[in-house]
């Protein structure tokens, strides 16, 4: 992947129960080269080397209860990884072949995940494989109430400051208005006047957004109850317009309508063998766009490539929705039915494009190694230039995402874990008043961001 050149300037394992505690045991002695040594899932950033395979283990009680697996890998290709019942592996043991219970499959919320049910009380294993020429470094993450694996986390020494790194100051929110944030991928969502004052939670999901009067937000679950959501913002009136587990990325089009991204269709892959030697492809997620109409609760299909759409941003002055095809990049099309779908930015690295509200502009977030920074454009894609950038006199390189614009345009509101955490940070759409904002909010919740295309924060009058 070139670097662009711009213009101008977790088991987590963490074990989570329902309960919200987090269990910790010890791993230290483990390996990951096979049953015997297998590694404690603790949701800590691993680095899988090139056609390797590692080994994991977890403890489940067999409630019969979903377990949740999930591997992100910052969107690189060529990971996957399967899981081994107890009875499978003492098969093996006995000479016959291993076989897996199920394989994993990529999702917009995760790079590769799988869900199922153990009514069989055990050990149950992971097996991660890096089928690529690449070292890839990825999170394991397991959750589920019947999970009972412990692992002790031994505490790390915290870094001497860089003397020399370039800090940004504390300040504020030039802008008015309020702003609708989530905790986390499921977690609470609040709102919070742009002042940091009048936090309230309304309800819990992921990918939260202001209709532009600010009187609705929409937003999304993958669970207990899977679908596409809207709320009046003051926390009353939720009601689920409709069901399904992969919905994603609500935004709204007009008072009345919502476009949105959905899971169409999983390709499966086939290996592929050369010369007696066979390799398995990963499975292919089709997603596409729709628009939901709240005047007579009709789903129509918007118009996209073959490859599908993924995080739709509407502009609600021109009628444009930017969009991201995992082939082809971002992407502008728009509600008529005859409308064709057009590359704005072939680069694949783009993620979570959002319109200003007057229509003039676009922000998202881009790689650019070994780093996520922010970027503002036209709203056609034209003169992208990037706001953010790595500090070489920095030894370690933070990651700057999911932007959103203020209601006037002016202002673009991120996060960014310069400082260890996920924290809000803002800048001017010129490039200047880069600073630390809303750090009475983080310094009480702590965001989560898993790098899965999350739209975290939107901001209204």
């Amino acid at each position: 992947m070139k670097q662009k050149k711009f213009v101008g300037f977790g088991i987590v394992l963490s074990v989570l129960l329902v309960t919200g505690f987090v269990l910790a045991g010890n791993s230290a002695a483990a390996g990951g080269t096979g049953v015997g040594d297998a590694l404690i899932p603790t949701g800590a950033s691993m680095t899988a080397m090139p056609e390797s395979k590692t080994w994991y283990k977890f403890d489940e009680s067999g409630s019969n209860k979903t377990i949740t697996i999930a591997l992100d890998a910052n969107g690189q290709g060529g990971i996957q990884f399967s899981v081994y019942t107890p009875e499978a592996i003492t098969k093996w043991f006995n000479g016959e072949k291993l076989q897996a219970l199920g394989v994993s499959s990529s999702t917009p919320v995760h790079d590769r995940v799988w869900e199922g049910r153990f009514r069989a009380a055990g050990t149950y294993y992971i097996v991660v494989e890096n089928k690529s020429q690449n070292s890839i470094e990825y999170r394991l993450n397991v959750t589920g109430e019947g999970v009972t694996t412990t692992v002790f986390i031994a505490p790390t020494a915290t870094p001497l400051p860089n003397p020399f790194e370039t800090r940004v100051p504390v300040g504020k929110l030039n802008g008015s208005g309020k702003i609708v944030f989530q905790e986390s991928s499921g977690g609470n969502i609040f709102t919070m006047h742009a002042d940091g004052s009048n936090l309230q939670r309304v309800t819990f999901g992921l990918d939260p957004a202001f209709s532009s009067d600010g009187s609705k937000i929409a937003f999304v679950r993958q669970g207990p109850v899977p679908g596409l959501y809207v709320i009046n913002a003051d926390g009353s009136g939720e009601r689920n317009l409709f069901g399904g587990t992969q919905v994603r990325s609500p935004s709204w089009a007009s008072e009345n309508k919502i476009v949105y991204s959905s899971m169409t269709r999983v390709i499966e892959g086939k290996p592929i063998c050369f010369f007696g030697r066979c390799f398995q492809v990963d499975d292919v997620t089709r997603w596409g766009l729709f628009e939901y109409d709240l005047n007579d609760d009709s789903i129509h299909t918007v118009n996209t490539p073959t490859t599908g759409g993924t995080v739709p941003s509407v502009n609600r002055v021109l009628g444009e929705i930017a969009f991201m095809s995992p082939e082809l990049g971002l992407m502008l099309t728009t509600l008529d039915d005859d409308a064709v779908a057009r590359v704005i930015d072939n680069d694949l690295s783009i993620n979570v494009p959002s319109m200003s509200a007057d229509g003039a502009r676009l922000t998202y977030m881009v790689k650019q190694p070994p780093s996520w920074q922010i970027v503002v454009a036209v709203w056609d894609g034209t003169h992208p230039t990037l706001l953010t950038r790595n500090d070489p006199l920095s030894f370690t390189h933070f990651d700057n995402v999911s932007p959103t614009f203020s209601p006037d345009g002016q202002e673009i509101l991120f996060l960014s874990n310069r400082n260890g955490k996920w924290e809000f940070f803002a800048i001017n759409a010129d490039g200047t008043n880069e600073r630390q904002v809303l750090k009475n909010i983080t310094d009480n919740i702590s965001i989560q961001y898993n790098y899965s295309a999350e739209r975290v924060a939107a901001w209204v009058k």
